[in-house]
């Protein structure tokens, strides 16, 4: 079940994404930046339950009143197979167009070419590259996705 997140998710979500994200590829979200998203409005922190066990989590941030930026989505190894994934992101999307945003904003790795097929396969489109933008000096591909109410 998707919900948003609470305070007392905060350290299954910091266990989450240090089990996910390698720190010399990706920013890691720490406790204390869970801890200042979760009390700004802005964020919209998406988390899917397996009963009381999060399996993954999705994060939009609100960046102006005509776009959402979806920052970040991990899904633990044992749920990669489900549609956990593709329901937090369209939690996230959803969000986006019930609340009248005009676009989806989104960064990707410009490594990941099975990422950018799928998202160009749904409508996102390239308009920027961001050098050096991972810890590890890989650049990114911002893309976005226009909606449509």
């Amino acid at each position: 079940m998707i919900n948003f997140a609470t305070l007392d998710d905060i350290d299954e979500l910091v266990n989450l994404e240090n089990a996910m994200f390698d720190e010399r590829k990706y920013f890691r979200l720490t406790y204390v930046e869970f801890l200042k998203l979760l009390k700004k409005p802005s964020t919209k922190l998406f988390v899917y339950k397996d009963g009381t066990k999060i399996a993954g989590y999705a994060l939009g941030v609100v960046l102006d009143h005509k776009n959402m930026w979806f920052n970040s989505l991990a899904v633990l190894r044992e749920y990669q197979q489900t549609t956990i994934a593709k329901e937090l992101f369209e939690a996230v999307v959803n969000h986006a167009l019930t609340h009248s945003f005009k676009g989806v904003v989104l960064e990707i790795r410009a490594d990941n070419k099975a990422l950018f097929r799928r998202y160009s396969h749904i409508g996102y489109s390239v308009f920027k590259d961001i050098k050096n933008y991972y810890p590890d000096g890989m650049s990114a591909i911002r893309m976005i996705k226009f909606l449509s109410s």
